[in-house]
């Protein structure tokens, strides 16, 4: 299968781009910076297509002898609006036989209904982002699109992020601060794990127009996972709870923060995926805990330092 991938010099868009190989397909990376997704990947069977997902000529260009879509554009907060132009593009240049996937993530939720959430449970953020991020999961799923919903993703390829900040803190040993309730059931996903989880819809019917969660290894706390970075660094855990005021002024002194003010109330709930439908219908199961996960992060980022 001709498959490619936007945003190729992304988190999501190299994973996928180095399991799509892997898997046996023809891969396309659409890029902006061709000579930067070179410096990331090294993998020699991939083409390159230069482009800017906000052209639409460039984009239909690209898009003319594929066969799918792994659209892993992303844009800051600030610009979130954006999204719709660069999906508008997309779906037009696929045409309806074409086949979408489209990474979502837990910002479409509000206060949690169930212990696992799943495809079906109601996307009801209280916050513009969520609600914007929800809108666009649904044209997906509206033009036959598969969307794949996913936690926050750690793991080698990971250049930045709150997660990235997590892991560069804890290996100098000082002491981590982490906004939000330190106890609560939460979860991350390794980043091969999420690219397999977005490849799994790929030349699969029953795929069109359905939406899936693919879930983290297990719950686990963000101070047991921030725990294992320290073990695997050498260093004994210094972890405590960001004080809000803290929180506050970072999120007023940096733009970013501020558009993301918004989405604070996710620090506080337990917010866990059910990957029932994922497992059962596209046969996907997350395969690294987080210990071996963290192990192989925190030795990924030493040697990238070397």
């Amino acid at each position: 299968m001709n498959v490619i991938v936007t945003g190729a010099t992304g988190t999501l868009g190299l994973a996928c781009v180095e399991m799509l190989i892997r898997a046996g397909h023809q891969v396309r990376a659409f890029v902006r910076d061709p000579a930067k997704f070179k410096r990331l990947c090294f993998e020699t069977r991939v083409e390159v297509v230069e482009g800017d997902i906000l052209d639409r000529a460039s984009v239909a260009a690209a898009l003319e002898t594929a066969d799918a879509a792994i659209h892993c554009v992303d844009f800051a907060p600030s610009q979130y609006s954006l999204h719709w132009e660069a999906l508008q593009y997309l779906l037009e240049g696929l045409g309806p036989r074409k086949q979408l996937v489209y990474p979502g993530n837990v910002w479409v939720y509000g206060t949690p209904e169930a212990e696992r959430l799943g495809p079906n449970h109601p996307k009801a953020s209280p916050s513009r982002l969520g609600t914007v991020k929800a809108d666009l999961e649904k044209a997906v799923t509206a033009e036959d699109g598969t969307v794949v919903r996913l936690p926050d993703v750690y793991g080698p390829g990971v250049y930045e992020g709150r997660l990235r900040s997590i892991f560069e803190r804890a290996l100098t040993g000082k002491t981590l601060y982490i906004r939000g309730g330190l106890d609560r059931s939460w979860e991350c996903l390794y980043a091969a794990d999420a690219a397999r989880a977005l490849i799994s819809p790929l030349e699969r019917p029953r795929a069109r127009g359905a939406d899936y969660t693919a879930p983290g290894f297990s719950a686990i706390t963000p101070r047991e996972f921030a725990s294992l970075i320290f073990q695997a660094a050498g260093h004994a855990p210094r972890i405590r709870p960001l004080p809000k005021g803290i929180h506050t002024i970072f999120q007023l002194l940096r733009r970013e923060h501020r558009a993301r003010r918004e989405l604070a109330y996710l620090d506080h709930l337990p917010i866990l995926l059910d990957g029932t439908r994922i497992r059962q219908e596209l046969g996907w199961v997350p395969e690294v805990n987080y210990r071996d996960g963290v192990k192989r992060t925190v030795k990924w980022i030493r040697g990238s330092r070397s």
